[in-house]
């Protein structure tokens, strides 16, 4: 029989990690689709969130993290393998292929499930002697393979499970995800952990237990922000992290546990406001991309810290490697950068990001260089530039004014682009400028538990979408 302590030991010393005591547990939760301005500490004007602001007060809150993607399958394929969705090629919500009857442009035909053979966190902290779980929403493939057959394993998840339909239903899981991970902490409390709590919370359709909605009877509703339903999610969204936390103190974790919350994309614009930030969830805009981010890492992350760095979606494999002592993987996570320099109040150096959405009725790609940022529209060809520390709203563009920054901008998202191979929108050889494009209509099929099909589209897919240039 291997001894397995042995094992671990070489690993520890050949991965740089100095003593088993030294290594953090990570608490990883994520919102569906919770906006940058949903949080107190973020200034919310409606929504109630004491959990959360304390887990604020406790660490630090960054003030210009990015998602990025602005939905969610993106996003997730990011934060997982620490590669943007376009060097992955998963650029849309999965599992649908979205179409226009007469589009001007085609959209790619992106990958319909995370690939299980890229190197990701998963994976890399097992090697390091960590138990790895998720808990809730996956999106990145087929749900029943993933939860019930046992491919979670394969990108580096030792369990894995969802919440049932009918709480889904009552709470959208939020309940039973949470006592999941209890689960979890009380049985490995013991071990290095890395476990991932992916709330559905508050992605349509909306729901929450009628006694959460009722905390906002007497409450005054905001200027921006004002659908109680939505405030009773994030409220009872905030209730979970509090029962997490106090099972972290009962169980003397939370000493050595770094508990990290964000969410995947900003809000969606028809339920809670973004407002100063332009857009919400489906646009590049920063309402659309920038989401809450705060770490609380007691004796490493000071209390009531606020940073200014931007960081994106990207960035947590190398980080989550470097709080575990494991050297960094610059072939894997190849678009990512540690966090931890800033965790440790480091100031923030002017970065690079890129979004690219080549997708739906709004396509675009957007580049930001430290404060200046281009919005490209691929439809229209249109292009805008904003300085965001003057102008977070993105509300006056100076491309007019700054004409050679632009170009730059322009030439380095275009490089970027094709040295990451991103795919691209094409020209419809059958568009009809005469007529509207129509409905925009989903294609494919989704497999979400039990084995059933549900959402099946029977109408084949236009010939055009699979000709090729």
């Amino acid at each position: 029989m291997i001894n397995r302590t042995l094992v671990l030991c070489v690993l520890f010393a050949t991965a740089g990690i100095a003593s088993a005591s030294e290594r953090p547990n990570i608490l990883f939760i994520m919102a569906d689709d919770l906006g940058v301005k949903d949080l107190g500490c973020y200034g919310s004007d409606y929504y109630r969130t004491p959990n959360l602001d304390q887990l604020a007060e406790e660490g630090m809150r960054f003030s210009r993290a990015y998602a990025a993607c602005n939905v969610c399958s993106p996003t997730r394929a990011a934060i997982l393998t620490g590669r943007t969705p376009h060097r992955v090629q998963l650029t849309d919500a999965l599992p649908w292929d979205r179409l226009a009857e007469n589009p001007k442009m085609i959209p790619p035909n992106h990958l319909k499930e995370l690939p299980s053979n890229l190197p990701t966190f998963g994976k890399a902290l097992q090697q390091a002697g960590y138990r790895t779980a998720l808990f809730g929403k996956w999106h990145l493939g087929n749900e029943e393979t993933f939860f019930n057959e046992g491919e979670h394993k394969a990108y580096g998840f030792d369990e894995a499970a969802d919440c049932s339909g009918q709480e889904k239903r009552r709470d959208k899981g939020v309940d039973e995800l949470t006592d999941l991970t209890v689960r979890f902490l009380e049985e490995h409390k013991d071990d290095p952990f890395m476990v991932c709590l992916m709330h559905h919370v508050p992605h349509v359709p909306m729901a929450c237990p009628p006694e959460a909605e009722a905390l906002y009877d007497d409450v005054p509703k905001g200027k921006f922000q004002k659908n109680k339903k939505y405030a009773g999610m994030v409220s009872h969204l905030d209730q979970s992290i509090k029962t997490v936390m106090d099972k972290l103190a009962e169980l003397e974790l939370d000493r050595n546990t770094v508990v990290i919350f964000t969410s995947d994309n900003g809000g969606l614009k028809n339920l809670t406001s973004n407002k100063p930030f332009r857009g919400g969830k489906g646009d590049v805009y920063e309402g659309g991309i920038r989401v809450p981010l705060l770490v609380r890492w007691p004796g490493r992350v000071a209390a009531e810290a606020v940073s200014d760095a931007a960081v994106i979606s990207t960035d947590y494999f190398p980080t989550f490697l470097e709080m575990a002592g494991v050297k960094p993987m610059t072939k894997a996570h190849v678009d990512g950068a540690s966090m931890l320099p800033f965790l440790k109040g480091k100031d923030a150096d002017p970065r690079t990001l890129v979004w690219h959405f080549p997708h739906r009725d709004h396509p675009a790609s957007a580049i930001a260089v430290g404060d200046w940022k281009l919005v490209r529209h691929i439809l229209s060809g249109d292009q805008a530039l904003y300085n965001l520390k003057d102008d977070p709203g993105e509300l006056n563009d100076l491309a007019a004014r700054y004409p050679e920054r632009l170009e730059r901008l322009v030439n380095m998202l275009e490089n970027h682009l094709q040295s990451s191979g991103a795919q691209r929108m094409r020209p419809n050889p059958g568009w009809d400028a005469e007529r509207p494009p129509g409905k925009i209509k989903n294609y494919g099929v989704f497999y979400p538990e039990g084995g059933k099909v549900y959402q099946q589209v029977k109408k084949p897919y236009p010939e055009w979408f699979h000709e090729t240039e």
